[in-house]
């Protein structure tokens, strides 16, 4: 399933862009969640998907992101649209803010078909496309950090320091991921995000990041077996105002995350189309 979810990304590239306190009810076999199906029906193989039991907390009240199991967001290429190319039944139509000069970029990538999309070099994806790629994660929560552990998108993990005044270090260092700093608001994790070094597209379409990139993440497990992501993107070198989009990601139980190293043997980027 993974390898087919691994094809997917890379043919759609081509073509464009500690212990919970309630425990999870028991589900069908992970395997039987179709690809991309978490921006469709919410149907699998066999038949409607499961209703999960109530969300898991730890025993101070902290919410619980965890368990036996990853967390499996399907595939949503383009972040502004519920579908790779839009549905009439979409449960959300983003109207992109473009800049000019961004607009201009993203029509590039998307007529040179993503030729330079930095997966597709072995490159990290950033934030928050990982959270719109088709690669199960898991996430380790600690009393002072909360850890994104990822089975691919060409980075292994992510730490989020828990502060409660949310503030960031001084002279951060741009990375691919920025620097992020979270705390929980209720039943929801909260991440600001800073401090990107402009590489990273914010999803396979194309839609530019620039290094003053500022991102509100909102994390919430509705239940047992649902986890809502949303991300206001506040990006003043590509976008004209902050915008929102969102995306829903559902839980495997008993999922375990496999080796992915994206530069062993790898054979793909050279048959994609316009690449040099």
């Amino acid at each position: 399933m993974r390898s087919l979810a691994i094809s997917v990304s890379i043919l759609l590239t081509s073509l464009l862009g500690q212990q919970a306190t309630s425990p999870p009810k028991p589900a069908p076999d992970p395997g039987a969640f179709e690809l991309g199906e978490t921006q469709g029906t919410g149907r699998t193989k066999q038949g409607p998907r499961p209703v999960g039991g109530p969300a898991p907390h730890f025993a101070d009240g902290r919410p619980d992101f965890g368990g036996n199991g990853a967390w499996y967001p399907g595939f949503g290429g383009n972040i502004a649209e519920a579908q790779w190319k839009g549905a009439k039944s979409a449960d959300k139509q983003v109207d992109v803010p473009f800049l000019p000069a961004a607009l201009e970029l993203f029509n590039q990538r998307v007529t040179s078909q993503s030729k330079d999309d930095p997966e597709a070099q072995c490159l990290p994806v950033g934030v928050p496309r990982y959270m719109f790629d088709p690669y199960a994660f898991e996430i380790v929560q600690t009393p002072k950090q909360v850890m994104f552990l990822f089975e691919g998108d060409n980075y292994l993990w992510r730490t989020v320091p828990l502060r409660a005044n949310m503030e960031h270090p001084k002279d951060v260092k741009p990375t691919w991921m920025g620097d992020a700093v979270g705390r929980y608001d209720k039943d929801t994790l909260v991440v600001d995000v800073v401090g990107f070094n402009g590489k990273a597209w914010l999803d396979q379409a194309g839609h530019p990041q620039t290094a003053q990139s500022h991102l509100t993440e909102r994390y919430t497990r509705t239940d047992s077996l649902t986890l809502k992501y949303e991300v206001t993107i506040d990006d003043p070198g590509a976008y004209s105002k902050p915008w929102t989009t969102s995306n829903t990601v559902y839980w495997r139980p008993g999922f375990q995350l496999m080796e992915f190293i994206c530069q062993e043997n790898e054979k793909d980027s050279a048959h994609m189309l316009n690449h040099q």
